[in-house]
């Protein structure tokens, strides 16, 4: 991929710093600066460049002419008005090239392709003459004998960060160490955060203010030149770079920071940052010797950094993991193989009202004998995975726990109880449990009033008459079998609550599940005598067979069709659509969806939570139990019962396990 050149916009206009960044953002890119102190610090840090410098910018002309002289490889191109006084004297200093402030983007484009195109060329030709300037003065050149002037103490300055855990701490002592025992005038670290962050300065001494805001992403020539080489760069050393453009990217790479020597760190197979340091403060320059030490303060940091991210790692994994098991909703005690506790959130200890605050090291006793009793049998690896609950003798609360053991390749190393405070929740289900039999009494209470007044009231005319009509026949026998009939109706009511008090226990057998349904829609076609209704059966061809009790089945699928074919009454078009379907299930291994569909009205949504609760019925006569007595058959056969209802209609879906293991 081709990299876009970097060049310097020098103006105050922001009209136009905004314009020419934008029409050249394809082909360069500029970096607008307003002031003087930014201009030459730019130019140190970047070399030559592509210089676009605004007229109208205080000192235009005298900063143009001195960046020719200090950068003469420069690529200058001024802009301004044509036949302006500013542009006839920057025509006169051998510019690249003049513009009008509000050139044609195409033009722009290309006149910057061009001057990038030349600067490449100048450097080139720059690079090839020094390269043949070191060529020769090789070979007249006589090795100075290496020094050793501060090899033994970058060693002990070394070893003292070896125990440093804190990357910022590690950070300020390295940058302090460098300075202190090498002399240098300046000494800074660049570190990537994390993997997909840039390089950005750490920490640093005396450096320039520049280079804190400098960034380096990660396909930077730089990075991908110290990624391929692995080995420090040295101003004395770079003549050793056989590539000239490498040579030059390092010498700017040096310029901006200015720095003699950048120290690559590696950590985790990867390049983690570097290190630069500055010029003696003696002015020595570093020698042979020098950069052998340097080499391996470097190894030793390296080090040091991989171990201290491991333990920056690993403490924050630590906190999150503290963190989380103190801030769950549920008490965690943990022990060891000998029951001595290990660990104990501070839920459980809210939860056990512990006084004692030194609770990690004591054995499992000092919770309580049940608490050390579960803990001791998973062990043992007795596991309690179903919640077993019991009231706290000290603190009148209902707990509840399950236990698991802890296992380190099949063999138990300790066991942990996960602990719940119930008691607020049994209180509320207890209060539940009140309140749902109290309105079960009251319904039922109410049913039986509204049923049974019906019979009594006839039974009571009939018998106040019965005085006066006795010697009329035709009233006894209108006596005797209006009595006869109103005394069934009671004892009928009588037998529903009891057969629904006292449902008979199921018999579970394999059966279809097709004859059940085929015969409670027998019943309901002889008990309805609707012209105007029809019912469809439908099944799939799979295998509809269950471990299920007919009669149950049979009286479940009766009281969802009469429900239905009730509320649509004998209106025209009236439908009843019974299908089953068998679906394979890896859990299960299979499951039978019944489904009752009407195109009645649909349930009044104030009823829709009602509908299986016992006694709730909308009917003059009935006492609202077929529906709880099916939702009941259907919980017996380890299934569930689902409603859909809108305006157009309402589906009953009823889900169950085929043939199986016979419940018990």
């Amino acid at each position: 991929m081709k990299t876009i050149p970097t060049g310097i916009l020098y103006s105050r206009d922001e009209d136009l710093s905004i314009r020419f960044v934008r029409m050249s953002s394809r082909v360069i890119a500029l970096q607008p600066v307003d002031a003087q102190a930014d201009l030459e610090q730019r130019f140190i840090q970047m070399g030559d460049t592509i210089l676009l410098a605004d007229l109208r910018a205080p000192n235009c002309l005298e900063m143009v002419s001195q960046i020719r002289q200090e950068f003469p490889l420069s690529i200058v191109i001024a802009i301004g008005s044509e036949r302006s006084d500013p542009m006839l004297i920057a025509e006169t200093l051998g510019l690249y090239a003049t513009i009008p402030s509000d050139p044609d983007g195409r033009d722009l484009r290309s006149l910057i392709e061009q001057a990038a195109e030349s600067l490449n060329l100048r450097i080139k030709n720059r690079l090839l003459t020094q390269e043949l300037a070191t060529l020769s003065a090789r070979q007249s050149e006589t090795r100075p004998e290496p020094r050793t002037l501060f090899s033994a103490p970058l060693q002990n300055f070394s070893k003292a960060q070896r125990n440093v855990d804190n990357l910022e701490m590690l950070f300020e002592s390295v940058v302090d160490g460098l300075v202190a025992t090498a002399r240098v005038s300046r000494a800074g670290i660049f570190m990537r955060p994390d993997a997909e962050s840039a390089y950005v300065y750490r920490a640093g001494t005396r450096c320039l203010s520049t280079t804190e805001k400098l960034q380096f992403p990660s396909n930077d020539p730089f990075i991908r030149w110290m990624e391929m080489n692995t080995h420090l760069v040295s101003r004395s050393t770079l003549k050793n770079i056989p590539d000239p453009e490498d040579r030059a990217m390092l010498k700017r790479m040096l310029d901006s920071l200015g720095a003699e020597i950048i120290i690559p760190l590696y950590a985790t197979g990867t390049i983690k940052g570097w290190i630069f340091v500055g010029q003696r403060s003696t002015g020595i320059p570093f020698d042979v010797a020098d950069l052998e030490d340097m080499t391996a303060l470097a190894d030793h940091i390296s080090t040091t950094l991989e171990k201290a991210l491991q333990y920056e790692e690993t403490a924050l994994q630590k906190a999150l993991a503290e963190t989380l098991l103190h801030s769950i909703p549920f008490g965690i005690i943990a022990c060891d193989e000998n029951a001595m506790i290990r660990w104990f959130n501070s839920t459980a200890r809210h939860i056990l009202d512990t006084e004692n605050t030194h609770i990690i090291g004591q054995r499992a006793e000092e919770l309580g004998s049940r608490i050390a009793d579960m803990l001791h049998r998973a062990i043992a690896q007795e596991e309690i995975k179903v919640a077993h609950e019991w009231t706290d003798v000290r603190t009148k609360r209902t707990l509840s726990a399950e236990t698991r053991s802890l296992l380190d390749d099949g063999k138990c190393v300790g066991a942990m109880m996960m602990l719940h405070d119930v008691t607020g929740a049994k209180l509320l289900q207890e209060k539940e449990e009140q309140l749902e039999r109290a309105a079960f009494w009251n319904e039922l209470a109410s049913s039986m009033s509204h049923e049974i007044r019906n019979p009594l009231v006839a039974i009571k005319t009939f018998s106040q008459l019965l005085p006066a009509r006795y010697e009329d026949p035709d009233f006894r026998a209108d006596f005797s079998q209006q009595v006869t009939a109103e005394v069934d109706q009671l004892n009928h009511i009588i037998d529903k609550i009891n057969e629904f008090a006292n449902p008979p226990k199921p018999i579970f057998l394999p059966i279809d599940i097709r004859k059940p349904i085929e015969f409670a829609v027998t019943r309901i076609q002889s008990e309805f005598e609707h012209e105007n209704l029809k019912i469809h059966l439908s099944s799939d061809e799979s295998d509809l067979e269950v471990n299920g009790d007919a009669a149950s089945l049979e009286e479940c699928i009766y009281h969802l069709l009469r429900n239905s074919a009730e509320n649509l009454g004998n209106k025209p078009g009236s439908r009843l659509n019974v299908s089953v379907k068998g679906r394979s299930n890896l859990d299960s291994g299979g499951l039978l969806y019944v489904m009752v569909t009407d195109n009645g009205s649909g349930i009044e949504p104030s009823l829709r939570d009602k509908v299986f609760s016992p006694f709730s019925t909308t009917k003059a006569r009935g006492m609202g139990l077929g529906l709880p007595i099916a939702k009941r058959a259907v919980i017996d056969h380890n299934g569930r019962i689902d409603i859909e209802t809108s305006s157009g209609g309402t589906t009953i879906t009823i889900v169950i396990p085929s043939a199986g293991p016979v419940p018990h």
